[in-house]
């Protein structure tokens, strides 16, 4: 695959895993360190890329983004609640 471009500040998206998390229809999550670098049109690109290689030709997908502070941010909350109880 290809790598994202490089944003105005020097910053790269970085797709880190994916994986998929329904079928009905299929669902993919994306781990990146910040789904704001990620343009629309490499969006789309990793979009096809999915269909492509893994045979979705004609079936809505649904890409979840998921950023590395929001990651911790849910880990953190879920960790508070367990100390609670």
């Amino acid at each position: 695959w290809r790598s994202p471009p490089t944003t105005r500040g020097g910053r790269q998206g970085r797709l880190y895993y994916g994986t998929q998390v329904a079928s009905r229809p299929p669902s993919f999550t994306l781990f990146v360190n910040d789904p704001k670098l990620f343009g629309e049109t490499y969006r789309r690109y990793v979009e096809r890329q999915i269909r492509e290689g893994l045979g979705f030709d004609g079936t809505p997908l649904r890409l979840f983004w998921r950023g590395k502070q929001q990651r911790d941010a849910e880990r953190d909350l879920a960790r508070q609640q367990t100390r609670k109880t």
